[in-house]
């Protein structure tokens, strides 16, 4: 699980927690608590971890079901990288920024619960389960919605030429 790969990679590389939380901006209470399983990470600071430990978020994550299902389902709307070399990688960091910026525009354009109950699966990575509770909504009428909404999130960015 995300909890116990994290602890044993910052004490792999020989950090405190507060050394992690230096690194990556953060408090050192707010590293207790992922690594506690209290908390967990955005997507965008998985990412963050992972490159920090120079691994992949699905090594980072390994054996926690929920957050890869949730990366593997969101993978579907979000164009794959294609680039190798440096000056690729410098044109990546340009198209992530810019898909960042539409994916933004597109959740903008939601109503209220449909993009708060994407943000809390792709965001958060809550589980359907826990948010069907909080909005009062059947679990498959919960993955309908979310099926749903990746579906117009990948119709948007192939309009917008992503």
């Amino acid at each position: 699980m995300f909890k116990d790969n994290l602890k044993k990679l910052r004490k792999k590389n020989r950090m405190t927690q507060d050394d992690l939380a230096d690194r990556l901006y953060v408090s050192r209470a707010l590293v207790t608590k992922w690594e506690a399983g209290k908390r967990y990470p955005s997507k965008s600071m998985l990412d963050n971890i992972a490159e920090l430990f120079g691994i992949g978020v699905e090594e980072l994550i390994k054996e926690d079901s929920e957050a890869l299902e949730t990366v593997r389902e969101l993978s579907e709307c979000i164009p794959e990288d294609q680039g190798s070399d440096e000056e690729e990688d410098a044109a990546d960091d340009i198209a992530v920024r810019m898909i960042a910026k539409k994916i933004s525009d597109f959740l903008r354009s939601l109503p209220t619960d449909e993009r708060n109950i994407f943000l809390k699966r792709y965001y958060f990575y809550e589980n359907t389960d826990e948010i069907s509770t909080q909005y009062g909504l059947g679990a498959d009428e919960t993955r309908t919605m979310l099926a749903g909404t990746r579906t117009k999130l990948l119709n948007y960015l192939e309009r917008e030429g992503q």
